[in-house]
């Protein structure tokens, strides 16, 4: 339902967990259920459209209910609300990349019809997620203690924030050890399973919000409602997880391995990095500096602009899910010029769905920040089109950083990643106090424009891909196209159609359907009209069933 914190994380750290299906050159896999490409397809296309299904609804809802939540709850106690779950967002690093360890390790096992390697590794997984929610929920909770004087908040916000964190880290004694579930589940490639949980989930949240505003209750009783269905949603992946292991390989904290545990952790060592970079880049330290050096209120005007930046990553996330394992099936094959293809398309297809998103976003921005959450929040717009505006040139780099870590590449990145986030982290402590919250936006987006070079230099290099055949195949293609929607976007707002929502999304609507018109008409070869013809009618074949 919300984008909260722990939602956002989830979903960029499923970025990098599914890519660590690493399959060793010279190893030939040997799936235990299912074997034939076919399947394989018809598998990623499930995933992909469950993902896809899940991931709407949760940005749908929480687009559509963040003004309701506004009004009902004020906008220092919603500020104070967002604050609570950066803090609580703040307890995910303490995963040590291991969850990503646990799906890699599950797939390699199971590969070689391994159970009783599955049963070792999961064990160990779950004595090292009870102990670390144990120690989450005492460290969350003694923090609940101390809030009132760590951010500025007057008695009543401090009261509020301290209950808020009480919960969540009394949520932690049973959320981190459900996080075995989930890798197992991942780790037998059962990513639609998670998508349907994830999206009856959603739906509960839906409606434990609905409850909410209709019996005027505050952020304590939103947070407790959507605990229990996160408990719930756990639970139910808990016992799918416990029927794909096999019944006489039970899974005890009890039967821990220290040998296991090190060779988890020594995997675990690069995402851990990355994990703990996304969570300073994405909007978490901007809420947490904001609500320390201005106040709850500035958290709630913050999340017009974070909203528009996690629409545009979860777009992004849609994109990149089923790229990892093939990278990692066509290095393991030797087909670098596959890959290079798989790059080319990929980026090609990730532009053309979302770029245009980006510059209609720009443009509408004011008007459609002033219908949806109002006045108050319209002066911030300026705030939005600065925090996405990085995204038109880093859409070249989602696909390669997939088929990079795909390709068990990923320490390679780190030295860019923490430069990232020590820029952004630097930048917004010393612009925080001039300027506000423009002095957190730009924190972040400066950082990403300075790295942009750097980063599609190592990924060309890495992948092999001449720097003319991006050009050629890729920028040109797409780019240029950016005009109509450009185009057609600022005409409107000279236009009636932008005083009302309804006007305004049309508008967008509009603007970029007709970039992907253009797109499909004049920037496909006939190779990839093809493909995208077979796909469609496999995506309809699959509805159909």
């Amino acid at each position: 339902m919300h984008e909260t914190a722990y939602h956002v994380l989830r979903l960029r750290a499923r970025f990098y967990a599914q890519g660590c299906l690493v399959i060793p050159r010279g190893r030939t896999p040997k799936p235990i259920v299912e074997t034939s490409a076919v399947t394989e397809k018809r598998r990623v296309i499930t995933n992909t459209l469950a993902n896809g299904i899940a991931q709407f609804v949760s940005m749908a809802s929480a687009l559509v209910f963040m003004p309701f939540l506004v009004r009902s709850f004020g906008l220092n106690d919603f500020g104070l609300y967002l604050l609570a779950l950066a803090v609580a967002s703040y307890a995910s690093i303490a995963d040590f990349g291991v969850g990503a360890a646990l799906v890699k390790q599950t797939a390699e096992h199971l590969a070689s019809n391994d159970h009783e390697g599955i049963r070792k590794l999961a064990s160990t997984a779950l004595a090292f997620y009870l102990a670390i929610g144990l120690v989450v929920a005492v460290l969350v909770s003694v923090l609940a203690l101390f809030s009132g004087a760590i951010f500025s908040v007057d008695s009543d916000g401090a009261r509020l924030i301290r209950n808020l964190l009480l919960i969540a880290g009394v949520s932690a004694l049973w959320t981190w050890p459900l996080n075995t579930a989930n890798g197992v589940l991942q780790g037998f490639q059962r990513q639609a399973i998670l998508a349907r949980t994830a999206l009856f989930m959603t739906l509960g949240n839906v409606g434990v919000t609905l409850v909410v505003l209709a019996m005027h209750e505050g952020p304590v009783a939103l947070l407790v409602g959507v605990s229990a269905v996160s408990f719930i949603g756990g639970i139910t992946n808990l016992l799918i997880a416990r029927r794909l292991i096999r019944a006489d390989t039970e899974v005890s904290p009890l039967d821990a391995d220290a040998g296991v545990f090190r060779e988890i952790v020594s995997f675990s060592w690069a995402v851990f990095v990355i994990q703990v970079c996304v969570l300073i880049i994405y909007q978490q330290t901007d809420r947490l500096l904001l609500g320390i050096f201005i106040g709850a209120t500035a958290v709630g005007l913050y999340e017009a602009a974070g909203k528009f930046q996690g629409f545009v990553s979860q777009l992004t996330g849609l994109t990149t899910g089923a790229v990892m394992p093939v990278a990692s099936q066509l290095q393991a094959e030797g087909r670098d010029s596959a890959l290079q293809t798989l790059f080319m398309r990929g980026t090609k297809y990730v532009l053309a769905f979302i770029a245009p998103v980006v510059v209609v976003l720009m443009v509408l921005a004011y008007p459609l920040i002033l219908h949806w959450l109002g006045p108050q929040f319209a002066p911030y717009a300026v705030a939005a089109q600065i925090l996405i505006s990085h995204q038109l040139l880093t859409l070249l780099t989602p696909i390669g950083d997939s088929i990079l870590i795909g390709l068990g590449k990923l320490p390679k990145r780190l030295p860019y990643a923490v430069g990232v986030s020590i820029g952004n982290l630097v930048l917004s402590l010393l612009l925080i106090q001039p300027l506000g919250i423009f002095g957190v936006v730009l924190g972040t987006t400066i950082p990403y424009f300075v790295d942009f070079p750097f980063h599609i230099r190592m990924l060309v290099k890495e992948t092999g891909l001449p720097w003319t055949s991006l050009w050629r195949r890729v920028i040109l293609p797409t780019y240029p196209l950016l005009l109509v929607p450009l185009v057609m976007a600022l005409a409107a707002l000279r236009t009636p159609l932008m005083n009302s929502l309804l006007g305004v999304a049309f508008a967008a609507a509009a603007s970029v359907t007709a970039y992907w018109a253009g797109f499909l008409m004049l920037s496909l070869d006939d190779i990839e009209r093809e493909e995208l013809s077979s796909l469609w009618a496999r995506v309809r074949a699959r509805l159909s069933s």
